[in-house]
């Protein structure tokens, strides 16, 4: 499980691959991929060393977290004169398309720690047709004292981040999947030719998991390959603002972008919001997405060739829904890594339920 021939290619045939329009690049291959993430893996590795005694934990979905910001300035917007900015379909270039996304899970609890898996997933589309490429899962297990080394050597050694204040809490998991999609982004953008680089989230920089440093040089290096960048938000309050800026209001049809960076920087936020900031509705309906974009071309007509390049659901790129599939985890995936563990003399306990052990020869549940 902590090999890296479990980092894995899968293709398939696109119909969209077949038709013309769109030029063939060359892929880059993952066996840099070794290198970037060798450290980490041999951290993970001496950290299960140390597993005695753990409690194997229930499977969920992972929660989405929305952006907590002032909706006392709808009363502004309300007010204020905005236009939409139309997306040109007509003559838009079909481009390649790369899609980035990571996911974590808690394998089990330790009397000291807690066991993460954390797997990521690049999904790309071009005249070749369409590819899948899986990075991990890694497991690691995470205490008190080996938590700065750990997440220091997926960012490299000595890492340019002071890891003092990471703590074992709720976050530790959105943190170090986080952490891993950095550097995956990094690795695309430098190894990606004049491709639309689609991200999970946004562009925001400041927290320990998203360092200003590390966003920065993502996007720097972006820009002279020729990449554009566009992260959507699936759970942002800047969706709710679509009730508000409405097409009988706007005069549009979809798909259309509306610019809203001048929201953000109103805004007093903890973070650093890199690019620019979209209210974007790409297809009819009531789906609206925040997207943050840092490109080298004008916006719109990045956002066409995205259009003619990959197809929506919901209004949404299927190609970050892809990535987003192949990474996250299913509870087959948890059991089998609980297994792994067994096998390296890790004791697993289930942690038992009250209500099961009174009531189950009774309900029968």
């Amino acid at each position: 499980m902590l090999k890296l021939s479990n980092i894995y290619k899968h293709r398939m045939r696109s119909k969209i691959g077949e038709t013309g329009g769109m030029s063939q690049l060359v892929q880059p291959t993952l066996n840099d991929l070794e290198t970037i993430f060798k450290s980490f893996l041999e951290m993970g590795r001496r950290s299960l060393g140390l597993v005695n005694g753990a409690y194997s934990t229930a499977f969920d979905e992972e929660d989405l977290a929305q952006n907590e910001w002032d909706l006392g300035l709808i009363e502004q917007a309300e007010q204020m004169e905005v236009s939409a900015i139309s997306i040109p379909l007509e003559g838009a270039l079909k481009r390649q398309v790369v899609a980035i996304d990571t996911s974590s899970v808690v394998v089990a609890v330790g009397r000291g720690g807690i066991i993460l898996g954390v797997r990521g997933s690049i999904a790309i589309r071009s005249a070749l047709g369409l590819e899948i490429q899986c990075i991990g899962p890694f497991i690691t297990y995470l205490t008190p004292e080996n938590i700065s080394s750990i997440l220091g050597s997926i960012l490299g050694d000595p890492p340019p981040l002071d890891l003092s204040n990471y703590q074992l809490d709720g976050h530790i998991q959105k943190i170090l999947a986080s952490l891993l999609e950095k550097r995956l982004q990094e690795h695309v953008v430098k190894r990606f030719r004049d491709s639309i680089i689609l991200l999970d989230g946004s562009l925001s920089a400041g927290p320990q998991d998203n360092p200003l440093w590390l966003v920065s040089r993502i996007l720097e290096e972006a820009g002279p390959r020729g990449n554009d960048i566009l992260a959507f938000s699936k759970t942002s309050i800047l969706q709710f603002w679509g009730s508000i800026f409405t097409e009988d209001r706007l005069d549009v049809k979809p798909p259309y972008i509306i610019d809203m960076t001048w929201f953000i920087k109103k805004l007093e936020l903890s973070v650093r919001v890199l690019g620019r900031t979209f209210l974007a509705r790409l297809s009819s309906g009531l789906n609206v997405y925040r997207v943050d974009a840092a490109t080298c071309r004008r916006v719109e007509e990045v956002f066409g060739s995205l259009l003619k390049s990959d197809p929506l659901i919901y209004g949404y790129p299927e190609l970050l829904i892809l990535a987003h599939d192949y990474c996250t985890f299913t509870k087959s995936d948890v059991i089998a890594m609980q297994a792994m563990l067994r096998r390296l003399g890790a004791e697993l306990f289930r942690e038992g339920s009250i209500r099961d052990m009174l009531f189950n020869p009774i309900d029968r549940r």
